[in-house]
């Protein structure tokens, strides 16, 4: 199985690929579009100006949207491998020049997210390890195994500074909402908060989502528990729901993110080099056992990200166990920060925290794969 059929051959059968863009984005698209299972020939990467974007990425040469109108056929497909912000206004621009074949591989669009599954279950079956759809792996579970009483609840965090949604979420009713940040703020938008019972919601502004997550582990019960976002929802239906707790999975997660050229440079790229080290040392000092897959995933081309994961709670426990340690050590040796985004650190760490957890239980833990999806 893979994701994305019609893309897949969509990308195989075209004359010429070029990308848009030369940033991060175009770079992993790149990588990722060269290797199998696509391995495509990219002639360009276009920009509106070159200004200070490279001469080539991977080998592909960069030239500027004015030299494309001259030497790029018209029904070129256009892969527009940015961030979200910028999509429409390329789009636009493309059309000025006569290009109107365009795929958004945005970093946050689902169908980026299906290319890089596609990609690392190629690698993983060359490297001889498991890539588990989580669909196929409950292909199998008839209504007589799912007789019983196990429950499973899966919260999206919410707060009292979220947009409007831009479309239709009916379809993720089976969510339980959870207020994140409720203490620091007089206004109720879900029934169910983070700062009643065991909490550390105050610490909302760097701990982001893992507010919520710290109430789930000291304050639910559930036979499996799980967290996604009110933008980002796993592509689950009811039917994958009832059959989850009565398979032998024991950990759903997203399809992973791809980083070129590794996952250090990427976060040094967009975030603080100095609390990098600062978590490498708080694994030396507080789980040694766990430092060399946080190397491996450091030197690494992927993590698993978002903080987004389903687990039977007894994984969940030992995770949060594991974690928050590693996490309070952080927060007492990286420092304040003055911009409101940098200062989401501990939550930018704990993805690839959770990652370095499950890359050093990969052979203990069975774990699945489920798609995302992106509300823009």
């Amino acid at each position: 199985m893979y994701y994305a059929d019609s893309i897949l051959k969509k990308l195989k059968e075209s004359r010429q690929v070029v990308i848009f863009g030369a940033g991060l984005v175009a770079v992993q698209a790149a990588n990722c579009l060269m290797s199998r299972p696509y391995q495509l020939q990219i002639d360009y990467c276009i920009v509106s100006e070159l200004n200070e974007n490279p001469g080539y990425i991977t080998g592909i040469p960069v030239i500027e949207l004015e030299e494309a109108g001259r030497i790029v056929q018209k029904d070129v497909l256009i892969l527009i491998a940015t961030m979200e912000k910028h999509l429409r206004s390329i789009q636009d621009i493309l059309r000025k020049y006569g290009f109107f074949n365009s795929v958004p591989l945005t970093f946050e669009s689902d169908l980026w997210s299906e290319i890089q599954g596609n990609y690392y279950r190629e690698h993983w079956m060359m490297q001889k390890e498991p890539y588990l759809i989580l669909e196929e792996e409950l292909a199998g579970i008839s209504e007589h195994d799912t007789k019983g009483n196990s429950v499973i609840r899966v919260y999206t965090v919410r707060s009292h500074m979220d947009k409007q949604a831009g479309e239709d979420i009916s379809r993720y009713l089976w969510e339980t909402p959870i207020q994140a940040g409720a203490a620091l703020t007089k206004r109720q938008i879900c029934e169910i908060k983070d700062n009643t019972g065991d909490n550390i919601s105050y610490k909302n502004r760097q701990y982001c989502e893992l507010t919520a997550l710290y109430w789930i582990w000291k304050n639910d019960y559930s036979d499996y528990t799980g967290l996604c976002h009110y933008r980002r929802h796993f592509e689950l239906d009811s039917k994958i729901l009832e059959n989850l707790p009565y398979s032998d999975i024991d950990v759903v997660l997203t399809i992973p993110i791809l980083n070129f050229p590794s996952v250090r440079e990427v976060y040094r790229h967009d975030h603080i080099e100095r609390d990098w080290d600062i978590m490498l040392e708080a694994v030396r000092k507080l789980s040694p056992e766990y430092l060399a897959a946080a190397i491996e995933l450091q030197n690494g081309n992927y993590y698993y990200g978002y903080n987004m994961f389903i687990a039977r709670k007894e994984i969940l426990n030992s995770y949060c166990e594991w974690l928050f340690p590693i996490l309070s050590y952080c927060e007492r040796n990286c420092g304040v920060k003055e911009d409101t985004y940098q200062m989401r650190y501990i939550g930018f760490l704990a993805e690839r925290l959770m990652s370095v957890y499950f890359l050093y239980h990969r052979e203990e833990y069975k774990i699945a794969h489920a798609r995302k999806h992106f509300i823009s």
